[in-house]
């Protein structure tokens, strides 16, 4: 079957946040005009599979729509899904269940650290990261990805200095990253693991897009790659990326160390975090199915397409930015520093004043400054719209 991703899906007549400008105003802090293309938040503008919608439909026929809680149908569909995509052999007493990723790393830092304790994370990268870490009063220790023309790397022997320094307890590791589009290797995620557990740093893995990898690169799971990582690491996934659910707010925890789980789960209950969405349940068992591996494999496809185009597109139009395409994930790193326009002014003129709402790159932290993140899992004509409005500006803005 051949599924239509250049459709435009109304999203304007919903409440979907991405295309309220009210919304975006309250993300961003600043007037939104009506006419935007809006590539901030991380979700796509293609429809989720037929069989997803199916499924919600039929649910929604029960007629009640009450607490309810994942049955064994939800625990093989996640044990089938990690086995069949990413070959690893997930027992079903491992697996939880979460609102988001984001509330997953929330309640793994209050699990596994005190208050001060030290806190890795790799910047630039997913900002809520910095921000829950204030927010539970541990302290940020910015272990800086290393770039060298666009190509992101981890810097270890700073990782190395910081593990041994025993404030430090934790690490939040964003596999694949975002926004940088790697696709760790197996090597690399080795190295940094190692280092962490050798000096009684545990890992919490981030590994939401783990299911959006181009073709020439393979996620690993990190619990996947030796068996004594299984001891010291939390692993957070989703398919809220992969099939764009990801507002019916249903997450996976993946914990193999059983005292580990259980303090993770009593946090999770102390924060009052266990109560369900009833078609997020619905969801994790309807989207984790063979019947839905076609579809994705020609999302893949298309959203390569579109990442191949950006790179041409940029060459050839963008005076002063560079596009490296990514690994994986749908979201491209567009680099302006080459343009040498501040960002306050590429916030102001390229990003609200042409109504292509993108997160600048700042966000992101350290490493940030210069660059722009642009969503790319949209129709094609979409995304066209939207670097031709930048384009226009850009020049505009550089022949003044």
């Amino acid at each position: 079957m051949k599924f239509d991703f250049d459709r435009i899906v109304d999203r304007k007549s919903t409440n979907d946040m991405k295309w309220n400008s009210k919304a975006v105003e309250s993300y961003l802090h600043v007037p939104i005009p009506e006419n935007i293309i809006p590539m901030w938040l991380a979700d796509m503008d293609v429809a989720c599979p037929p069989a997803v919608q199916e499924a919600v439909i039929e649910r929604a026929k029960k007629e009640i729509y009450g607490y309810c809680a994942p049955t064994p149908e939800f625990m093989k569909a996640v044990c089938y899904w990690q086995k069949v995509r990413h070959n690893f052999n997930v027992d079903a007493s491992w697996i939880g269940d979460l609102p988001s990723v984001v509330a997953g790393i929330n309640v793994a830092i209050r699990t596994l650290t005190e208050e001060g304790d030290g806190v890795i994370i790799q910047q630039p990268v997913y900002d809520p990261f910095e921000t829950i870490v204030e927010r539970c009063k541990r302290t940020v220790v910015n272990n800086a990805l290393i770039c060298e023309d666009g190509y992101y790397t981890m810097d270890y022997e700073l990782l190395e200095k910081q593990a041994k320094d025993p404030k430090n307890k934790l690490m939040i590791l964003c596999s694949p990253h975002n926004p940088a589009g790697r696709v760790w290797k197996a090597e690399e995620l080795i190295k940094a693991a190692d280092i962490c557990i050798a000096n009684g740093v545990k890992i919490v893995v981030d590994e939401i897009h783990s299911d959006i990898v181009f073709k020439g690169h393979k996620h690993y799971p990190l619990m996947s790659l030796k068996e004594e990582y299984k001891n010291e690491v939390i692993m957070l996934t989703s398919p809220g990326k992969t099939f764009n659910v990801a507002g019916l707010k249903m997450s996976i925890s993946i914990i193999a160390n059983e005292q580990i789980r259980k303090a993770f789960n009593e946090t999770k209950l102390a924060m009052s975090l266990d109560v369900r969405n009833t078609f997020g349940i619905e969801s994790i068992i309807h989207c984790y199915k063979e019947e839905n591996i076609e579809w994705l494999e020609q999302l893949l496809d298309y959203i390569e397409g579109n990442a191949d185009f950006v790179c041409d597109y940029v060459e050839k139009n963008m005076p002063g930015v560079k596009f490296r395409k990514p690994e994986g994930t749908y979201l491209g790193w567009l680099d302006m520093s080459g343009t040498n326009i501040p960002d306050n002014e590429i916030m102001k003129d390229i990003i609200l004043g042409t109504g292509v709402i993108c997160v600048p790159g700042n966000w992101f932290g350290p490493g940030g400054e210069g660059h722009i993140r642009l969503n790319m899992g949209c129709p094609k004509s979409m995304l066209e719209d939207a670097l031709d409005r930048f384009t226009k500006a850009l020049n505009e803005k550089l022949n003044k």
